[in-house]
């Protein structure tokens, strides 16, 4: 008999516990040994457990060991069941209960694990082995086992089957569940990607752009303000970097459920701003005094720096030369939905062609997806004002505004 690990056994049993598993083989280990002494002569008694345990071993083998194992316990079964018949030794009062009980089980497992090709020879062969086991019984007790026993093994014929095409069905929408949430994860590691690394890269590309135009225009800039401007230029590099370098971590850990990095909320938006600011447009940040009191969630807090971030990006990207930038984050006035809008206001437009309205990349598309999730809704377009505005609205639910003190 092939022996297997024994984390392989219990997994190819999942999600049954450890400890049942371990109690029912116990039990049937026991009843496989009463049967085989029960025939009362030594080879069948020694052959009859090694039939036992060889079916023990394809209920428990690993799904990719069945085929083998399966077949080997049918054929053994079937080769002791008619070599019995030919001997004058029979069991007393069991044929092997047990035996047959396990081939009927190993044809629910055959349907369960294995392919049609494989799937009809195997549990056909241990189905037709699972009445051969009556005939081990003295040949005076012949008609009276295929008066009752046959019709049980008939009817139990589509239990087992059905047993196994449920078992089937449920492995299937499991392996299904845990491809949705595979595919769920990349899409968060691509907006992650996208949000943490293009950022930064944007900012470089800001920043060089605004250093070649003064130079090309006649002003380059003086050893101070280029120093600073390479310093920025260092600093986003290096937060990229970290990023990719978190994003490439995380990926090489066995448990990649936890988050890429540590949601960033409503308080670091000053960051952002302070980035922007930086490289030359006016920021006006309006954030409500509510949410410093009683921030709500962080799945919302981390949901709004996205987009406030992401809008961020795409005005470094399409209006290099806006004049002022807004970013107004508040609470509804019944304090049910977080707002945010960001907007600029250009006075000429970069040489980057500006988005078209419907037409956002994957960063506006990854934003729908993380605000649509939350049951709000995300706009992006020209204003009133002119120039390009991103507005989300997040419902908060139970965040409630503080009250008078």
């Amino acid at each position: 008999m092939t022996a297997f690990p024994a984390r392989a056994v219990l997994a190819s049993w999942a999600p049954a516990r450890p400890g049942l598993v371990l109690g029912i083989t116990a039990l049937t280990l026991a009843a496989i040994t009463a049967e085989a002494l029960d025939t009362g002569f030594v080879p069948t008694t020694a052959a009859t457990i090694a039939v036992g345990l060889l079916c023990l071993a394809a209920l428990l083998a690993p799904p990719e060991h069945l085929s083998r194992t399966g077949w080997s316990a049918v054929t053994a079964s079937a080769a002791l069941s008619l070599l019995t018949a030919q001997l004058p030794h029979r069991p007393e009062h069991t044929p092997g209960m047990a035996e047959m009980v396990m081939l009927l089980l190993l044809v629910a497992r055959t349907v369960r694990h294995e392919p049609p090709a494989r799937m009809i020879p195997l549990a056909s062969a241990a189905w037709l082995a699972a009445p051969l086991v009556l005939l081990r019984l003295p040949g005076t007790e012949h008609v009276t086992a295929a008066k009752y026993g046959l019709p049980l093994l008939l009817l139990a014929l589509p239990v087992v089957v059905v047993l196994g095409l449920y078992l089937r069905l449920l492995d299937a929408t499991r392996e299904r569940e845990k491809n949705a949430r595979l595919n769920a994860q990349r899409l968060e590691y691509a907006r992650e990607l996208h949000d943490f690394v293009g950022h930064h890269v944007t900012a470089i590309t800001a920043q060089v752009k605004a250093v070649r135009f003064t130079t090309a225009a006649g002003h380059p800039p003086t050893p101070q303000a280029l120093d600073q401007a390479l310093a920025n230029i260092e600093d986003a590099a290096v937060q990229a970097t970290d990023s990719m370098r978190a994003m490439v971590g995380l990926l090489r850990q066995p448990d990649r459920s936890a988050p890429l990095h540590v949601p960033q909320g409503l308080h670091s938006l000053h960051d952002l701003a302070d980035s922007l600011r930086a490289s030359g447009p006016d920021v006006c940040l309006t954030l409500d005094p509510r949410l410093l009191a009683a921030p709500p969630a962080d799945h919302i807090s981390s949901t709004a720096y996205h987009v406030v971030r992401e809008a961020l990006t795409n005005i470094r990207k399409h209006a290099a030369q806006a004049d002022i930038v807004t970013i107004d984050v508040r609470l509804s006035a019944d304090a049910g939905a977080l707002t945010v809008c960001v907007s600029d206001h250009a006075a000429q437009p970069s040489d980057a062609p500006p988005p078209r309205p419907g037409s956002g990349g994957f960063g506006i598309t990854g934003l729908r997806e993380r605000v649509h999730a939350l049951g709000g809704n995300l706009t992006a377009g020209p204003s009133p004002a002119g120039g390009w505005q991103v507005a989300a609205e997040i419902p908060v639910g139970h965040h409630t505004a503080p009250g008078p003190s």
